[in-house]
């Protein structure tokens, strides 16, 4: 074990089991790191065996994410590390991020990295404390209907990035990647970057779904992939919920078996006193005469948007340019 200083954070290099050295961790002061992954160090207390009790004050291993959550202190600036290869099977309780502040980092690249599997209607990974975020894992839809890969309850400030999701087949998949609950302002300043979705379902809901008023809402570079044949909002719903200061950008959604949407097949909503920015996000689905990307009068601004629904064809800016 390798330990050096750089710019007053303390490096070390850990052998787990999955090689002779899987990374590098930062210690950055207040904050604990945390390790999920091999079972045959599992809740082995490295304290005595690397560090001398001074800033740094402890560091674990765990088999699950949510025994590693448990032993976070809220709103200290822990960091829970994620092994590659490990796996996790998905229930409706087996996961609470409900400790304020902590990140949940998978290691890895590709298929080596942090696999969670979905494998009931109500599995989902509730999100009820602010200041959280997840990055870097792979989920996977293997139930009929999953009704949400997470859902954000009183939790501000909720950061999902560079994570992947894919359904295992048309009939065992996601409905939704995020969903908010009804309660109006306790998802402000959610923000999903940089995620992908294979989506497999023929009639699911959202890639997003908000359910209830919310602020600073931030939506960029997320790819989605969708087989639905059914007339939704497939990147963004609002239904009649106001959103505010949001951010919905560079992002891609290609729906390959829809047919003529009557509503926006990227966003829906109804309400009409939205503010914020919708640019930049290119879609494309088989809708040859409506080729709707966003329900009208949401009052979101729109800026260099493109949508097409013809097969070797470039889009068409979406909504027509002011003036034109």
């Amino acid at each position: 074990m390798a330990i050096k200083r750089n710019n007053n954070k303390t490096m070390f290099n850990l052998n787990s089991g999955y090689g002779q050295v899987v990374g590098q961790f930062p210690f950055t002061g207040s904050g604990k790191v945390f390790i999920v992954g091999d079972t045959s160090t599992a809740n082995y207390d490295m304290l005595n065996q690397i560090f001398t009790p001074d800033a740094v004050s402890k560091q674990r291993y765990f088999t699950t994410i949510d025994a590693a959550i448990s032993e976070c202190t809220a709103s200290a600036g822990d960091v829970i590390y994620v092994m590659p290869g490990h796996t996790e099977t998905v229930t409706a309780t087996s996961i609470a991020l409900d400790v304020a502040g902590v990140t949940i980092i998978g290691l890895g690249n590709g298929s080596d990295r942090p696999t969670f599997t979905f494998g009931a209607a109500a599995a989902t990974i509730t999100v009820s404390a602010d200041n959280c975020a997840w990055k870097n894992c792979h989920f996977i839809g293997n139930y009929d209907n999953v009704a949400s890969a997470f859902t954000v309850t009183t939790a501000k400030n909720f950061t999902l990035e560079n994570n992947t999701f894919v359904d295992t087949s048309a009939s065992l998949h996601f409905l939704s990647i995020v969903v908010t609950n009804a309660t109006n302002n306790a998802a402000d300043g959610l923000v999903v970057r940089g995620n992908s979705w294979n989506g497999m379902a023929l009639a699911p809901n959202a890639f997003v779904s908000i359910l209830a008023n919310e602020d600073r809402i931030i939506l960029e570079d997320n790819d989605v992939f969708m087989l639905a044949t059914n007339d939704v909002g497939h990147f963004v719903t609002l239904a009649a919920k106001v959103i505010t200061n949001a951010r919905i950008r560079r992002n891609t959604l290609i729906v390959v078996g829809s047919t003529d949407a009557t509503v926006g097949i990227f966003l829906t909503g109804s309400a009409t006193t939205c503010t914020g920015i919708v640019s930049e996000n290119k879609v494309a689905s088989l809708d040859t005469t409506t080729e709707l990307i966003a329900t009208a009068g949401t009052k979101l601004s729109y800026f260099e948007n493109y949508y097409t629904g013809t097969a070797d064809a470039s889009g068409k800016l979406w909504p027509t340019a002011d003036g034109a």
